[in-house]
């Protein structure tokens, strides 16, 4: 049954209900049945007896009359409770008749598919015994009844409830082709199915399938990262690469040649500097999170480079990487734009905003959407990868980067650390 459709299933058990209901409602009817004649046979009998003792008619013909009517035998009995009369062969009557008439009590009793019953009278008593082959047939009779009727009835019902059932199935069916069209292209949220069973299920692949669009997106977007990183980073040393060449071709051909000797070095710490930066962004693109601790960041600005600090604050942050972001801005703002250089804390949404302002020209308005994407940088030297640097820092501390030009002349940069902790 492991292998049969939910539909399959419902359809099975609803026969197997209709089955286990219909065999102890025949059981209950059956019973009721022969109680009610069984109970309606003695009722008509005892009327007709309590007749017999009314009219004082109690004869051998008289009893005659009613085994004729009901069938069995009939018989009386002295004052003594001897038989005088009866018309069964065995002359034998049952235990207990004796003795309930000799008592003055009316005597019932079924034994051996007959109703005895003795009533006592003025000469002694008398009493018949019926036969119950009808109410004994009614078992047979009702299980008839019921294969012919029953079956019917019970088809109908079924056939019923399998309507019933397919209808209801029916969301089941249109979720599961709903659920066929999705793939990794699309991943849109399935509507909301009309069987409120399934929408726990609908609303929970709902959330899955915005997690895998998500992923989708940012493996996208990593992906073209990745392939812009690798383009820059060709590119980037590309340039030191050629320059080294020709520095070297230049000693090969004037070994004295000191210029040539001081640009190959300066291409050479060029090219340090490019693939240690590549290297630490890396680094930090692989974790997820800093081994935080407490910083005081105004009093870290203060004495490390002599900044005028507005405002105090207290982060959580890891300071071997704080003070890498914190000196690749402050060289970023003495090559790019202009001192002095000023600090502002301010705190904001559970955390604190680091703005740095110099009084430089500012950021080229075409490169300000891309400034903190590696090797994106303006005129002059530089390995294009500081900012980059920034905005890798923020984000493994849970925070975020921004860089505008301020209204009255100058280059804002600002890093933002959760955890706040005032000063």
């Amino acid at each position: 049954m492991s292998r049969l459709s939910l539909r399959t299933r419902l359809l099975v058990w609803l026969l197997v209900a209709l089955v286990v209901l219909l065999a102890p409602l025949w059981v209950l009817t059956v019973r009721e049945a022969q109680a009610t004649a069984l109970s309606a046979l003695e009722r008509a009998l005892l009327a007709r007896m309590g007749f017999l003792v009314a009219t004082l008619n109690v004869t051998p013909q008289s009893l005659s009359q009613i085994t004729n009517d009901f069938g069995g035998v009939g018989f009386l009995l002295d004052s003594s409770a001897r038989l005088i009369w009866t018309d069964q062969g065995d002359n034998r009557l049952p235990e207990g008749v004796y003795e309930a008439l000799r008592e003055g009590r009316t005597f019932r009793r079924l034994i051996e598919g007959r109703l005895w019953i003795a009533q006592p009278g003025e000469l002694g008593g008398f009493g018949v015994a019926v036969p119950l082959e009808e109410v004994a047939e009614l078992p047979a009779r009702f299980f008839r009844l019921y294969l012919s009727v029953g079956l019917v009835l019970l088809l109908l019902a079924w056939l019923v409830g399998a309507v019933g059932l397919s209808r209801s199935l029916r969301p089941v069916g249109s979720l599961a082709r709903e659920l066929s069209l999705r793939g990794p292209d699309f991943l849109q949220p399935l509507p909301q199915p009309q069987l409120l069973e399934l929408r726990p299920a609908v609303e929970s692949l709902n959330r899955l399938m915005e997690a895998l669009s998500q992923a989708f997106e940012r493996m996208k977007e990593q992906e073209q990262a990745a392939k812009r990183f690798a383009y820059g980073a060709s590119h980037e040393l590309r340039n030191p690469l050629a320059a080294l060449r020709g520095y070297l071709e230049v000693l090969q051909r004037r070994p004295g040649e000191t210029r040539a000797l001081q640009g190959a070095l300066r291409e050479v710490q060029r090219m340090e500097g490019l693939l240690g930066g590549l290297l630490t962004l890396a680094r930090l693109e692989g974790r997820s999170q800093a081994q935080a601790e407490p910083v005081d960041l105004a009093l870290l600005l203060r004495e490390r480079y002599g900044l005028r600090v507005e405002g105090e604050a207290t982060i959580s942050a890891e300071l071997a990487l704080l003070t890498l972001a914190l000196d690749n801005l402050h060289q970023n703002a003495r090559q790019h734009g202009g001192l002095p250089l000023e600090a502002r804390l301010v705190p904001q949404e559970g955390g604190v905003w680091l703005y740095l302002d110099d009084c430089g020209p500012g950021f080229p308005e075409a490169l300000l959407p891309r400034a903190f994407k590696p090797f994106v940088k303006g005129e002059g030297s530089g390995t294009g990868l500081g900012l980059a640097l920034v905005e890798a820092v923020a984000r493994v501390h849970g925070g975020r980067v921004m860089a505008a030009n301020r209204p009255e002349g100058g280059a804002r940069v600002g890093m933002w650390f959760p955890d706040l902790r005032q000063g």
